[in-house]
């Protein structure tokens, strides 16, 4: 009943409705050049990709400055289908060039506070405090930990272990919109542990991005 992801860190394109934490989400099957976005503080590029033939994938992320057309960077290159995320740390106004073959994608644009932009830059240089570690073990699962899952509403899903004695409760950041009705999910990793993909949030099949808030260790009845 689940779906595994690999973790690469990145940016991410035709809108979808978006989530009342987002600033912007956008997907297509084809290349494209997004809708101009305007985060007011850091920001995260999320990016889902996903395919159902086998022939060669090619995605590729171009950050532009909106005003200017002045090329940034590029944020990602991959062959693979593959979901990630990236940290910006400068506001302003930009679009992305996405170049895709042979799979659908979808970009999330998210504005993060100043305080999450900090901890994650510690994170990523290794220098997390004890608190952050703690607090980011907390709103982690690992692949190999749980079998099936069953969602109790749009605020909690539960993760079964392989005999569904044991298993997980996850609560999320904020009501995960559609969960009670899914009947399949995307778990999407934020990096690779020693029992394998750590997963920290799930994707719904309208790419709504659900993050957890908590992740508690539970002895079912």
């Amino acid at each position: 009943m689940r779906t595994s992801t690999i973790l690469i860190l990145a940016l991410a394109g035709t809108s979808l409705t978006a989530a009342a934490d987002d600033l912007a989400r956008f997907e297509g099957d084809s290349n494209a050049r997004t809708p101009m976005f305007e985060p007011a503080s850091p920001w995260m590029l999320y990016w889902y990709t996903q395919s159902d033939n086998e022939l060669p994938k090619t995605f590729e992320l171009r950050l532009y400055e909106a005003d200017s057309g002045k090329y940034v960077g590029t944020i990602i290159q991959q062959r693979i289908v593959a979901n990630g995320k990236k940290l910006f740390e400068e506001p302003g106004r930009y679009q992305v060039d996405v170049v895709a073959g042979n799979l659908d994608w979808t970009l999330v644009v998210s504005d993060i506070s100043g305080e999450k932009a900090a901890r994650l830059i510690r994170e990523s240089k290794g220098r997390p405090t004890l608190g952050e570690s703690a607090d980011k073990h907390a709103r982690q699962v690992a692949e190999s930990r749980f079998e099936s899952w069953r969602p109790v509403d749009d605020e909690t899903l539960l993760l079964f272990a392989a005999d569904e004695t044991q298993g997980f409760r996850v609560t999320f950041e904020a009501p995960c919109r559609g969960l009670q009705d899914a009947s399949a999910l995307t778990f999407v990793s934020s990096g690779v542990g020693s029992d394998g993909e750590l997963y920290d949030s799930i994707m719904l099949d309208d790419g709504t991005q659900c993050r957890f808030a908590r992740v508690v260790p539970t002895v079912f009845d």
